[in-house]
């Protein structure tokens, strides 16, 4: 071969010989020069790479130009690449967001996320990685960018986090959605903006007859012009909301007075009885909030603890009436001080809060005006300083899920120390929730001024939970207001953790999962019934997965008529509890730890459970 001093070729006969004997012998046809030279390039670097390891090879030029023209590199991107979703949500703990693999959250491990460079000095150092990245050059072939061989793909991929990753010292993240078949193909829009950047996502969308026009529109409205988030209206929300502030406001200090003198008065007789009682989360109250309506299953979750004597001495109830006042009282009078319930009823701000009854379903009136008790009784505890768990009254223990925040992981680290709260996943694909999908009726607050402003939010937000019927959708989008202007640390648990607090969407997409409970292979801290389209479907179900301990004769508004009879209040747990589960059929299809096909069907076209 004729090679001239410089490195091109001699003469345009050299040309010719590669044309007439290495590309139209393959049936090649149109050989351009420039299509030959990368050719011979190709394949010198292969013969290279096969022959000998470089440290600090120096990757043959390419032809390819780089994505983005070099007068763009300093004021928006300069490189991007392909990285494993599965691996970059591994290294960063899925950026609080949970991983599942479930029904409603199919696993995909090819998936994908796009990194992009912003800048040529965060670009990867490595020379290999440098193309990749700006040229979309892949070497591949290796882990070990010294022996990646040039393969022109388009947009390259790197498996290696770390070198991606190297020269980043900050990184953006953003969660996005393909609503692959969804009749709505979207674009996302990068523009540089010098020294004014946004850390939020405007949205913009074709709606209505007009579809040529893209405009401006809230994130929560869909294809069909509904939004799932719209602004509360002065009258008769925001009036209202602000009466109900106007009393906080007013009587906020006696309140937390008040649970301070209780709280406090429970922690000295723990620590007088000795440290094994009061570890772990010696800092940690466990809040639930009940009106009559629910107490039965208030009542069934005292039962089950004090059936497999598990301490319930740090939870405090905020009980909405003063029948339900009397009912948690009498549950736990037989037992000593230290091992009591603590309950409060908070006259001021929740008399006026309804009574409900069994028909109370999820998101109707008495629903929603109950979550101003939820949001209330986790901040009352909240201004004094303890860290809280808080729990909705559908969940039995199987054992204090204490141990869980509280326990070390391998190298000496606890969950409450990493993060400021700590969410059960709720299952749902819904968009109102996204990305968290954070379940507001399971929760661990760590205290500090983060989280104590963050409950103050939501406070200040109770006019948009009356107008979404949802103390859970306000919930995660403060979350993600937060954690994106405050930098609040957010875990929501992942496929991992839903094993140890597994809840509704599992009891009615995963009946494998439900088998192994049932059979003691999977040992979980509890089961929350959520995802039950009303009380009485709550009370069913758990009577037939085994996980009801209260007697027949305790049900209904009979502690109406005992709240005043302080004789029979004493004997409520005798009465009402029982030391083992009361395992009722009610359908076939629906998870239960004895067989019940001689039941009805609760779903059309259901498969039997057993």
């Amino acid at each position: 071969m004729k090679h001239a001093a410089d490195g091109e070729y001699r003469t345009d006969e050299d040309l010719q010989f590669f044309r007439d004997n290495c590309f139209r012998q393959d049936g090649i046809e149109n050989v351009t020069t420039q299509s030959i030279f990368h050719s011979i390039r190709l394949e010198v670097q292969k013969q290279v790479a096969s022959l000998m390891k470089l440290d600090n090879p120096t990757p043959i030029a390419s032809d390819r130009q780089p994505f983005f023209p070099p007068m763009t590199n300093s004021k928006s991107i300069a490189g991007m690449v392909r990285i494993s979703k599965q691996q970059i949500m591994q290294q960063f703990d899925n950026f609080g967001v949970a991983i599942l693999d479930t029904q409603s959250f199919p696993a995909r491990e090819d998936d994908e996320a796009l990194l992009l460079y912003n800048h040529i000095d965060s670009v990867p150092g490595h020379p290999n990685f440098k193309e990749e990245a700006t040229r979309g050059i892949q070497y591949a072939g290796s882990d070990d960018a010294n022996q990646k061989r040039p393969n022109p793909s388009g947009l390259a991929k790197i498996d290696n986090m770390t070198l991606a990753l190297e020269h980043c010292d900050a990184l953006n993240v953003q969660f996005v959605h393909n609503p692959s078949g969804s009749g709505l193909p979207m674009c996302h829009l990068w523009i540089p903006s010098h020294d004014l950047p946004s850390y939020h996502v405007n949205r913009w969308m074709r709606i209505g007859e007009n579809t040529n026009e893209l405009r401006h529109v809230p994130h929560l409205l869909n294809a069909k012009g509904v939004n799932k988030m719209d602004v509360p209206r002065y009258h008769p929300l925001i009036s209202k909301h602000w009466k109900v502030l106007e009393r906080f406001f007013n009587h906020v200090d006696d309140v937390v007075q008040d649970l301070r003198t209780i709280i406090e008065a429970r922690l000295r007789v723990l620590r007088d009885v000795g440290p094994e009682q009061h570890s772990p989360g010696k800092n940690t109250i466990i809040v639930m909030t009940v009106n009559q309506g629910q107490s039965d299953l208030l009542t069934n979750f005292l039962c089950a603890a004090r059936a497999r004597d598990l301490d319930v001495s740090r939870v405090i109830v905020f009980v909405s009436d003063e029948e339900t006042k009397f009912l948690v009282e009498g549950m736990s009078l037989d037992l000593e001080d230290h091992l009591r319930v603590m309950v409060y009823y908070d006259e001021r701000n929740m008399a006026d809060l309804p009574k409900g009854g069994e028909g109370v379903k999820y998101g109707d009136a008495t629903f929603t005006s109950m979550m101003l008790a939820k949001i209330l009784c986790v901040l009352y505890v909240s201004l004094l300083g303890y860290d809280i768990l808080f729990q909705d009254v559908d969940i039995v223990w199987y054992k204090s899920p204490l141990l869980f925040f509280h326990s070390h992981d391998g190298v000496g680290k606890r969950l409450v120390d990493e993060y400021d709260i700590i969410f059960q996943h709720d299952g749902s694909p819904q968009q109102r929730y996204a990305p968290y999908s954070a379940n507001s009726g399971f929760f661990f607050v760590k205290s500090n001024s983060k989280t104590k402003y963050l409950l103050t939010s939501m406070l200040y937000h109770g006019d948009l939970v009356r107008k979404t019927s949802s103390h859970q959708q306000v919930f995660n989008h403060l979350l993600l207001e937060h954690s994106s202007l405050m930098g609040l640390r957010v875990k929501v648990m992942d496929q991992h953790d839903i094993k140890e607090f597994p809840g509704g969407d599992q009891y009615q997409h995963d009946n494998n999962g439900m088998h192994r409970i049932f059979s003691g292979q999977d040992k979980p801290f509890l089961f929350h019934m959520f995802w039950t389209d009303g009380h009485a479907s709550k009370l069913k179900f758990l009577r037939q997965m085994g996980g009801w301990f209260v007697n027949d004769a305790c049900l209904g508004h009979w502690v109406t008529s005992f709240a005043s009879d302080l004789n029979l209040v004493g004997s409520l747990s005798g009465r009402c509890c029982s030391v083992e589960p009361l395992v009722t059929c009610h359908y076939r299809d629906k998870p239960s730890i004895i067989p019940c096909n001689d039941s009805p069907f609760y779903d059309k076209n259901a498969k039997p459970f057993w």
